[in-house]
């Protein structure tokens, strides 16, 4: 490929990528829709660490959702402690994964009620259910 095809292709990218550009902000000026509804509050992604042999670790990776039944106002206090709930959640999360090897099986009824647990202590009003989406050992 000589310099002048070089850039031509350059060019065209320039010119693809402008184009796009206007595309994607009218795409992202349109409101998004929300996961799960408006009683519904999706937690970040929580990842903590376990113990390996050889110095090496590994990863717990879960995904956790917050389900309000309905209640918007419980939902907007929600999202408004989410890093209280997030901080909980780790700190719980990662006295199980301390326990945790490569080749363990997670006990998902004990990770829910830890996170329970944890979510009454922080609100304190009842009426929220954690769900777990995916929980992840590598």
């Amino acid at each position: 490929m000589n310099r002048r095809d070089l850039l031509r292709w350059q060019l065209s990218g320039l010119t693809l990528m402008a184009t796009g550009s206007t595309a994607s902000h009218a795409l992202a000026s349109a409101p998004k829709k929300k996961g799960g509804g408006a009683d519904f509050v999706q937690m970040p992604l929580l990842t903590v660490f376990t113990k390996a042999r050889g110095g090496k670790h590994g990863t717990l990776t879960v995904e956790v959702g917050l389900d309000t039944n309905k209640n918007e106002k419980l939902a907007e206090t929600l999202s408004k402690s989410v890093p209280r709930l997030r901080d909980a959640y780790v700190a719980r999360l990662q006295a199980y994964a301390m326990g945790l090897t490569a080749s363990s099986l997670i006990d998902l009824d004990y990770l829910t009620r830890e996170l329970q647990t944890a979510t009454d202590a922080i609100i304190k009003q009842k009426g929220v259910k954690v769900l777990l989406g995916s929980v992840v050992l590598a």
